[in-house]
Formats: structure tokens, sequence, C-alpha cells
């Protein structure tokens, strides 16, 4: 009998033998070579047979009751897998473990701990690198049909979001899901309202409602809240699409996406998106963080776009993360843009210390001497590089 054992679960490690054993294989497969002690012994495996397997280390134990089909270092799924069915069919990807599950691009390391969600009335040991919340109503919050089963994409956004201390690591979370078209400031709103007890609930409400503007990243949000609106600047248009080509430059300025009144791109030209176009004035700027602008081929993509901009009259502006702690300076360089181009408003200081407070023809209004549609702007105070 126990070498009849050892040669089912022989065939079923090399992927042979009768219809349970094709259906365990299959089931470590969907898998990533995890399965319990329980799946195990419905397809005729015994724990006698485990525990010789194991002995002669044709399979490792991960948990108790859960094992794996191979030895050596396990990779992230089959951790994630393993981790599922120590904690039962009730538990449910949450936290960073969900987004990573979900596809979204982000700084993931093969070692963190995998996040899982119990319903509320259960209670669970601590097991190794696995981190585990209660939640209620948790059968509310669950994607219909992902295996195994995981809480919706906007739930674990909004719950990991709300964990992060610093706004800046919240904007940078929401926005970047935002911007890989995962999902969208309004339905991440719609499930907001869902959570009622959620923390910092109200600051998240704000960097989703920065996003609805047109806003797809954390420099974005700094420049709409502490350059433009902190100052007084005419509103701008954002993410504009636009179609380069050598000779012109074409854009509509709705501000989305998804426009169609731009001409599509043909083989000679290609689809731009400016960051934000003050579009009376023909004053473009670009938000370089480091993601997309980092290496020599983005520098000349870069490049190519500004001179596009140019040459089609429009001037560009390109600021990075000095922004973030010089909004002041940053402003003070736009206004002067603006002034060269034609605006007359009256932006205002957000400080008695704030740098547009240095020149008063960026206060007051009115034209620098010999400006034009295409003169330069004086020079505004530096920011640092």
């Amino acid at each position: 009998m126990e070498n009849d054992q050892q040669g089912r679960v022989g065939a079923a490690l090399r992927g042979g033998g009768d219809e349970s054993v094709r259906l365990f294989v299959e089931l470590r497969q969907r898998q990533k070579g995890a399965f319990s002690r329980t799946q195990a012994l419905a397809h005729g495996i015994t724990d006698k047979v485990l525990q010789r397997r194991c002995r002669v280390r044709q399979l490792q134990r991960v948990h108790h009751g859960v094992y794996v089909d191979f030895t050596g270092p396990l990779p992230w799924e089959t951790r994630m897998w393993a981790a599922w069915l120590a904690c039962g069919p009730e538990a449910a990807l949450t936290g960073k473990t969900a987004l990573r599950y979900y596809g979204l691009e982000g700084d993931w390391d093969d070692n963190d701990p995998i996040h899982l969600a119990v319903p509320h009335a259960r209670r669970l040991d601590r097991r190794g690198k696995i981190r585990v919340t209660r939640w209620r109503e948790l059968d509310a919050r669950l994607h219909p049909t992902r295996k195994p089963p995981t809480v919706r994409l906007e739930v674990a956004l909004l719950t990991t979001a709300s964990r992060e201390r610093e706004t800046a690591r919240q904007a940078a979370m929401l926005l970047d899901a935002c911007r890989q078209r995962r999902t969208t400031p309004q339905r991440l709103l719609a499930e907001l309202e869902s959570l009622g007890q959620l923390a910092g609930r109200d600051g998240i409400r704000q960097i989703l409602l920065d996003a609805v503007d047109g806003v797809q990243s954390f420099l974005e949000q700094c420049y709409l809240r502490r350059v433009e609106r902190a100052h007084g600047l005419p509103t701008a248009d954002r993410q504009v699409r636009a179609v380069t080509a050598a000779d012109s430059t074409t854009a509509d300025h709705s501000g989305t996406a998804e426009s169609t009144t731009t001409p599509p791109a043909s083989p000679s030209t290609r689809v731009v998106y400016r960051d934000v176009e003050y579009s009376p004035y023909g004053v473009i700027v670009e938000l370089d963080g480091r993601l997309g602008h980092s290496d020599a081929l983005s520098r000349w993509r870069d490049m190519s776009r500004d001179n596009a901009a140019a040459t089609s009259g429009k001037l560009t502006l390109r600021f990075g993360y000095q922004l973030v702690s010089h909004p002041c300076e940053t402003a003070a360089q736009v206004v002067t843009a603006l002034r060269h181009r034609g605006w007359t408003g009256a932006p205002r200081l957000c400080s008695p210390t704030c740098a547009l407070g240095e020149d008063p023809v960026r206060i007051r209004g009115g034209k620098y001497p010999h400006s034009g549609a295409t003169s330069s702007p004086p020079e505004a105070r530096n920011l640092p590089g």
C-alpha cells in the first residue's frame, strides 16, 4: 500500500498518473507549486507519504500544513499562495500584496511580508512573514472572480495609502495607480465613500479631487497646490494631448487623455502629453520626476518635445523636485514667463517672504520692456540644481 502511495505522489510530482493525480498536478500549477495538506489528502496522498517526501527533499513544508513541490528559495507568487493556504479559504489578499498581484508597478521586494485579511471574528497566530488584519464586512470588499480571494483594487489602494504617514507617499501611491490606468480617481472616490472609518480619509479625498482635475503625479500635485493655487496663477490645462512632427505641433486643450479632437499620430508624428499648459499664453510647464526622465533616451525625447513646442511659438519651462522645497521661486519664473506672453492678472504672495515680492512688475501686472511673443523672460531667482 505504501509503495502504491509513493507511486501516486511520484506521478503527481512528475505530472503523470490517473485522473486524481492529473487534477492534483493542475492544482499545484495554478498555485505556483504550493498546496495544503487538506488538498493532498483529498487527492489520495497520505500524511506518511508527505513526511517521507519531505525527508528526501522532494517537498518542503513552508507553513503548518502547507507544502511546495520543490526545494530551494520560494518565488514571490509561491510565497503568496502558501501564505493564503496557511490562513484558510476565508482569507483574502490585501495591502501591498494585493497591489502587486493586480500588476501595479512599484518598488516591490520579494522578501516583503504577505498581507492578508480575515473576517473580524477570526483570530490567527503570527506565522512567519505573514501580516494578518481582521476586517468587518470582508466579503463586501472582495473582487468577484480573483483567485486567491483578493480585495478590490480600489480598496487595497485606499487602505494601503491610509497607513502611510506622509502625504507625499499617499499621493504618489494613488496618483501612480491612476497614471498606470489601473483605476480612476472617480472609482477611488466612490470606494472612499464606503470606507467611513478609514484613517486620513479627508486628505486622501483632496488628493483624489486633484487627480480629477488632471493631476497624475506627486510632482504635479505639488505644482498645482503650492505653485499655481498658492500664488494665484491662472488655471492651466493638464495632460494636454499634442501630436508633434518635425515642423508642426497640434494640440487640443481638453485636459484629458481620451480627447478625440487631436489628429491621430502618423508614422512621421508621435503623440505627447504636456504636463501643464497655459494655453492662451503659449507657456508650457513640464514636471520631470525621476521616473520617465532619468535616462539618456528620455532626456532626448524631452528635448525634442521642447524643441517642437518652440517651433510653434511656445515657451517651455521645466522643473524637477526642486519645486517641492522652492515653490515660490518656481512661481516667480512662471509668472515672469506669463507676463512676457501677455498675462495681466494679479498673482499673490503666499507669505511675507515669498519670492514673488522681489519684482514689483510680477505683482502689479504689466509687461516687461521689449516683451513680445518670442522674447526671453528676464532671469528669475535660480532654483537649486
